[in-house]
């Protein structure tokens, strides 16, 4: 009886931990719409102090609990000048509001342009991952849109020493996804980022 309450118990705490198994359609769905390949390219050509710059979400480790993203940013004409890398973990906080966390990848260069073959990540473990510690964006639903954003002033920033946290904010739609980052020093003033409004990635099938 013993050990027939322990394989209960331990199967119970298996399916709770795996997202994949449990009937969580908006999970599912906001994954979905946040997974694909996306360009700035038009909103480069009404405004060239945007970059045209691809954003690229790849599924990856479907045999793990939880939802992983691949994350890449790299400029359209050049694919190996890569802006940023991360591994993303897309999960629910509550009944309403569902999270993206965020993760430095080690050895990141070996890592650019991974999404053509995603096989290359069987060989990275979770646990080599770092947490961003205070830049997890909070998602809630409204209409047709999932609007999210980081906390205030958690979001501590090692870009330069002047930039004393960082903060995002990022509204994901059927085919488009905006993005938008900044920087501010010790005052709360903004001192990086774009001053105008987010970066607007429209979704492409070009893979």
């Amino acid at each position: 009886m013993l050990r027939l309450l322990l394989f209960m118990s331990l199967l119970a705490f298996t399916i709770s931990c795996d997202t994949k198994t449990s009937d969580d359609s908006k999970l599912q769905d906001f994954t979905d719409l946040l997974s694909g390949k996306f360009s700035s390219e038009k909103q480069s050509e009404l405004d060239s102090s945007y970059p045209a710059v691809y954003l690229v979400n790849i599924p990856i480790w479907e045999d793990k609990p939880g939802y992983w993203l691949y994350h890449e940013l790299y400029d359209k004409k050049n694919n190996s000048s890569v802006y940023n890398q991360r591994i993303i973990n897309v999960r629910r906080e509550d009944s309403v509001t569902l999270s993206t966390i965020s993760y430095v990848i080690p050895n990141q260069k070996k890592y650019i342009n991974a999404w053509r073959d995603i096989s290359v990540f069987n060989f990275l473990t979770i646990d080599s991952l770092k947490r961003r510690d205070g830049c997890d964006v909070y998602f809630k639903k409204t209409s047709t849109i999932y609007q999210g954003k980081t906390k205030k002033g958690t979001c501590l920033s090692n870009f330069t020493e002047n930039i004393a946290y960082t903060t995002s904010n990022v509204v994901v739609s059927k085919n488009k996804i905006s993005s938008w980052d900044r920087g501010y020093d010790i005052t709360g003033k903004q001192i990086w980022g774009k001053i105008q409004g987010p970066f607007q990635f429209v979704r492409i099938n070009d893979y």
